[in-house]
Protein backbone atom coordinates (compact mmCIF):
# COMPACT_ATOMS: atom_id res chain seq x y z
CA UNK A 1 0.00 0.00 0.00
CA UNK A 2 2.79 2.70 0.79
CA UNK A 3 4.87 1.43 -2.24
CA UNK A 4 1.43 2.27 -4.51
CA UNK A 5 1.31 5.93 -2.37
CA UNK A 6 4.50 6.62 -3.25
CA UNK A 7 3.89 5.97 -6.92
CA UNK A 8 0.72 7.73 -7.41
CA UNK A 9 2.25 10.59 -5.56
CA UNK A 10 5.44 10.37 -8.04
CA UNK A 11 3.20 10.65 -10.50
CA UNK A 12 1.42 13.14 -9.16
CA UNK A 13 4.43 15.32 -9.26
CA UNK A 14 5.67 14.78 -12.48
CA UNK A 15 2.03 15.58 -14.08
CA UNK A 16 2.12 18.76 -11.81
CA UNK A 17 5.86 19.93 -12.25
CA UNK A 18 6.20 18.50 -16.27
CA UNK A 19 3.38 20.38 -17.64
CA UNK A 20 5.67 22.67 -19.94
CA UNK A 21 8.55 19.90 -20.53
CA UNK A 22 8.52 16.92 -22.77
CA UNK A 23 11.24 14.96 -20.45
CA UNK A 24 11.02 14.85 -16.55
CA UNK A 25 12.96 13.33 -13.74
CA UNK A 26 12.05 13.45 -10.27
CA UNK A 27 13.81 12.45 -7.36
CA UNK A 28 12.57 12.47 -3.84
CA UNK A 29 13.34 9.89 -0.61
CA UNK A 30 10.61 7.38 0.03
CA UNK A 31 9.57 7.17 4.01
CA UNK A 32 12.29 4.53 5.00
CA UNK A 33 14.92 6.20 2.88
CA UNK A 34 15.29 5.06 -0.07
CA UNK A 35 16.36 7.28 -2.91
CA UNK A 36 13.99 7.16 -6.13
CA UNK A 37 14.29 8.60 -9.46
CA UNK A 38 11.39 8.60 -12.04
CA UNK A 39 11.97 9.99 -15.52
CA UNK A 40 9.62 10.30 -18.07
CA UNK A 41 8.60 11.27 -21.28
CA UNK A 42 9.10 9.87 -25.06
CA UNK A 43 11.95 8.92 -27.16
CA UNK A 44 12.80 10.58 -29.64
CA UNK A 45 10.75 9.55 -33.32
CA UNK A 46 12.13 6.91 -35.56
CA UNK A 47 12.14 9.14 -39.54
CA UNK A 48 11.82 6.94 -42.13
CA UNK A 49 11.23 9.45 -44.85
CA UNK A 50 7.80 9.54 -47.04
CA UNK A 51 6.32 6.09 -47.75
CA UNK A 52 7.87 4.32 -50.20
CA UNK A 53 5.89 3.84 -53.80
CA UNK A 54 3.58 0.40 -53.94
CA UNK A 55 5.47 -0.90 -56.44
CA UNK A 56 8.77 -0.53 -54.65
CA UNK A 57 7.46 -2.92 -51.87
CA UNK A 58 5.32 -5.58 -54.11
CA UNK A 59 8.57 -7.11 -54.86
CA UNK A 60 6.27 -10.29 -55.79
CA UNK A 61 4.40 -8.21 -58.75
CA UNK A 62 1.19 -9.58 -57.65
CA UNK A 63 -0.67 -6.05 -56.30
CA UNK A 64 -0.50 -7.40 -53.46
CA UNK A 65 1.79 -5.91 -50.09
CA UNK A 66 2.18 -9.50 -47.78
CA UNK A 67 3.44 -8.84 -44.27
CA UNK A 68 6.82 -9.58 -44.90
CA UNK A 69 7.11 -6.97 -47.58
CA UNK A 70 5.99 -4.30 -45.65
CA UNK A 71 9.19 -5.22 -43.06
CA UNK A 72 10.86 -3.16 -45.68
CA UNK A 73 9.04 0.01 -44.44
CA UNK A 74 8.33 0.03 -40.28
CA UNK A 75 5.69 2.47 -40.10
CA UNK A 76 3.57 0.41 -42.74
CA UNK A 77 4.75 -3.04 -40.62
CA UNK A 78 3.21 -1.52 -37.30
CA UNK A 79 0.00 -0.42 -38.63
CA UNK A 80 -0.15 -3.81 -41.19
CA UNK A 81 -3.12 -5.21 -39.38
CA UNK A 82 -5.01 -2.50 -39.28
CA UNK A 83 -4.42 -1.81 -42.90
CA UNK A 84 -5.52 -4.67 -43.93
CA UNK A 85 -8.52 -5.59 -41.44
CA UNK A 86 -6.52 -8.42 -40.16
CA UNK A 87 -5.99 -10.79 -44.08
CA UNK A 88 -2.64 -11.45 -44.90
CA UNK A 89 -1.96 -8.61 -47.47
CA UNK A 90 -2.52 -5.06 -48.37
CA UNK A 91 -4.03 -3.96 -51.48
CA UNK A 92 -3.35 -0.87 -53.74
CA UNK A 93 -5.83 1.31 -52.53
CA UNK A 94 -5.28 0.61 -49.32
CA UNK A 95 -1.90 1.39 -49.31
CA UNK A 96 -2.92 4.72 -51.01
CA UNK A 97 -5.55 5.57 -47.98
CA UNK A 98 -2.74 4.98 -45.28
CA UNK A 99 -0.38 6.55 -47.24
CA UNK A 100 -2.85 10.01 -47.33
CA UNK A 101 -3.40 9.75 -43.92
CA UNK A 102 0.43 9.98 -42.93
CA UNK A 103 0.85 12.78 -44.42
Amino acid sequence: MNRMFVLLAASSLLASAGVYAQDQTVHFTQAYGTRVTLTSGQPAPDHYGPPPAFATLDTGHTGRITREQAQAYPPLVNDFDYIAHHANSITKAQYERWVKSQN
